[in-house]
């Protein structure tokens, strides 16, 4: 799942608004909005913030790799 829909998931939960998010992070209304409508993209900084603030945490996988590890072990 990308990470915007994590952060949407999320905060739609909490009953939180885009402008409780760029509080919360410390970033402008204007800034979030656009992350999350798409219009920019997030980095580190930013995951990381919105992450501390919404109380969850994001875990990256290569997908290549699970594939490789589930077919391995099916063999």
């Amino acid at each position: 799942m990308e990470f915007t829909k994590v952060v949407k998931k999320c905060m739609s939960k909490k009953g939180l608004r885009p402008r409780d998010l760029a509080r919360g992070t410390g970033y402008s209304q204007q800034y979030i909005s656009d992350l999350l409508s798409g219009n920019r993209r997030w980095n580190e900084t930013t995951m990381n913030k919105a992450c501390q603030f919404l109380n969850i945490r994001v875990r990256f996988e290569n997908a290549e790799e699970g594939s490789f590890l589930d077919e391995k072990e099916n063999t």
